[in-house]
């Protein structure tokens, strides 16, 4: 099992050594003179690769040795390329080699390199070079991005939830999922008043989801919302001991033992969907004293939603809502718009390498590139979709603006 936790790396950041690289994010494409003084402009390519924190990223590449006895394509160029092919969404890795090798526009920024290049160190270099950088990104997006506003109250929210990636055994034997399919599992953290992953875990597919709970569910004082597949009993109740705070939808043949019945409780501005009715708000045990019964007691609260479909969410906060429980739950769906978003408009459906190892640097690398769009929503002047900031930079990468009096609405003015 490979574990991922971008937030808990903690490397220092002084610089490490003079013969890596010196690295110049804003380039110079042309000059004229207007009335006397220099104007300069820059490509977009190279104003969404400002946002990387080009010295960490030599530091790391420093201490992992990820260049050495490396004449090209070094660790800042792969970082760059990887960048490049989730925003273009490249279809394979010859598609990104030609298209790096046979653009004059795409050669000025992303260094020119042969197909069996980009795969031997797609395959050879270590992945954990690039986490510093993510880290950094998203450290960067949580804070600041605007929080939502009806989630204040709650204080801080994460989503957990995990998505299959399905491969071809032949090619991926080492996933091994099903008798005829590898594949892999990418469980992922999500920051609901931020709308940005901050961490994940990836493992084989076959591995259950509750083996990356501890992972991810890691600080008190949050509240943390995950779907029936990563119940434990007995976590729970370590979970309430360590003021981890959960709310989670309970199975159909749960074993439950009533204590008492509490009010049912609405929220004064409406939250669920019409024609959704709570049913009931109790106190319970869970589970069976001839297998685990909870030492602590939980919320069991029952909602019919507006399709006539019965729902048992449990948790172990007592201060909210009833009706704030469930809506809780149901904001859950936001961890699977982000998995459709990224599988969409990012490289995640495919992958390019066959090794564990390139694989990794194509996840690390997409979520990073997502990241960057997370940072530049916010620089907008008016607001507008991901996906739309996404097609205006895709339409645009390799457009020239002026330096002084560049505004992220630009790129929308030249679609």
């Amino acid at each position: 099992m490979v574990i991922i936790c971008p937030i808990t790396i903690n490397l220092d950041v002084k610089v490490a050594s003079n013969l890596w690289f010196n690295v110049i994010t804003t380039k110079t494409i042309n000059l004229k003179e207007v009335t006397g003084y220099v104007v300069n402009y820059i490509k977009l390519f190279d104003k969404i690769i400002e946002f990387i924190n080009w010295n960490t990223l030599k530091h790391s590449a420093f201490m992992l040795k990820t260049d050495n006895k490396v004449s090209k394509f070094f660790t800042k160029d792969h970082l760059k390329a990887m960048i490049y092919y989730h925003i273009m969404q490249k279809d394979s890795l010859r598609d990104l080699s030609f298209g790096i090798r046979m653009s004059t526009k795409v050669k000025s920024i992303v260094t020119s390199v042969s197909l069996s290049t980009v795969s031997y160190h797609n395959n050879k270099r270590n992945y954990e070079v690039f986490l510093p950088v993510l880290t950094e990104l998203i450290n960067k997006a949580l804070n600041i991005g605007s929080a939502n506003e009806s989630l204040k109250r709650f204080g801080s929210v994460k989503l957990i939830d995990s998505t299959t990636i399905s491969m071809s055994l032949n090619l991926y034997q080492w996933a091994l999922f099903r008798s005829s399919k590898a594949g892999i599992k990418i469980h992922t953290r999500f920051d609901l008043n931020k709308g940005i992953p901050d961490a994940f875990v990836v493992t084989n597919a076959v591995e259950h989801d509750k083996t990356a709970m501890d992972t991810l569910i890691d600080t008190k004082h949050c509240i943390y919302v995950f779907d029936k597949g990563y119940l434990d009993y007995q976590k729970f109740d370590q979970y309430t001991k360590d003021e981890k705070y959960f709310v989670t939808r309970l199975k159909d043949n749960a074993v439950v033992t009533e204590i008492k019945d509490l009010r049912i409780s609405h929220s004064d501005k409406r939250l669920l969907d019409v024609g959704t009715q709570i049913v009931c708000d109790k106190i319970v045990k869970l589970g069976s004293q001839y297998t685990y019964q909870t030492k602590e007691e939980y919320r069991l609260i029952k909602i019919i939603d507006k399709y006539g479909k019965e729902l048992t969410f449990i948790t172990n906060i007592d201060e909210l809502l009833s009706e704030e429980i469930a809506w809780l739950y149901k904001k859950r769906w936001e961890i699977e718009l982000f998995f459709k978003w990224i599988k969409q408009n990012l490289k995640f459906k495919t992958f390019i390498g066959r090794s564990l190892n390139a694989i990794m640097i194509q996840i690390i690398t997409g979520i990073m590139t997502f990241t960057i769009f997370k940072l530049i929503e916010p620089l907008m002047e008016k607001k507008i979709t991901m996906i739309e900031i996404k097609r205006a930079i895709k339409d645009n990468l390799f457009e020239i603006y002026e330096v002084n009096n560049y505004k992220w609405s630009n790129i929308l003015n030249s679609c």
